[in-house]
């Protein structure tokens, strides 16, 4: 998430989102089925605390570093990661503990557009492309939600104006 403190002045944020919560079902379904193996273990094939502590802990650890790889971590890289279009810059955030951050000019874009697979449709998420000036242009933000509404978003902050399919009729400016 992108601080005030970070942004240029006059500048205001558009959007600031996740990436869909697709991301999220994995690591959902680990952790529950985790919990629900481990329960199953303690309780009907490692019943004696005392003769099978062994197994007991072994099912334990092995359950905590199952949720902890692909249950915690992917939840806290979504977490942690954002996507923010302001009035003048497209701002992405990715990382946990290293944090990697690109910061593109909105004056510097050439072209968005984006990429659906038939769960992507379904589910209304999608890979944005945004095409920038200069080498290794394009720069991909995976799994945006509400797609068609976000490139929508950009175009009208890419041409200053409101784009009437977003049910605005005018732009609001503030009182000076």
């Amino acid at each position: 998430m992108v601080k005030e403190s970070m942004l240029a002045a006059g500048e205001r944020v558009v959007f600031t989102a996740h990436a869909h919560w697709k991301n999220l079902v994995v690591p959902v379904l680990v952790t529950v089925l985790a919990g629900a193996a481990t329960a199953v273990v303690l309780l009907e094939l490692a019943p004696d605390t005392e003769r099978q502590a062994w197994l007991r802990w072994a099912v334990g650890v092995v359950a905590v570093v199952l949720v902890l790889w692909f249950g915690l971590r992917p939840f806290l890289a979504w977490v942690t990661s954002t996507d923010t279009l302001t009035t003048r810059r497209l701002i992405s955030r990715r990382g946990v503990l290293a944090r990697e951050g690109k910061d593109i000019p909105i004056d510097r874009v050439h072209s968005v557009s984006y990429r659906q697979s038939l769960l992507d449709r379904v589910l209304g998420c999608g890979t944005l492309v945004v095409q920038t000036a200069g080498d290794n242009s394009d720069v991909e933000l995976f799994d945006v939600a509400r797609i068609e509404h976000r490139i929508l978003q950009m175009q009208e902050v890419m041409l200053d104006e409101d784009i009437p399919a977003e049910g605005r009729t005018t732009r609001e400016e503030p009182d000076v």
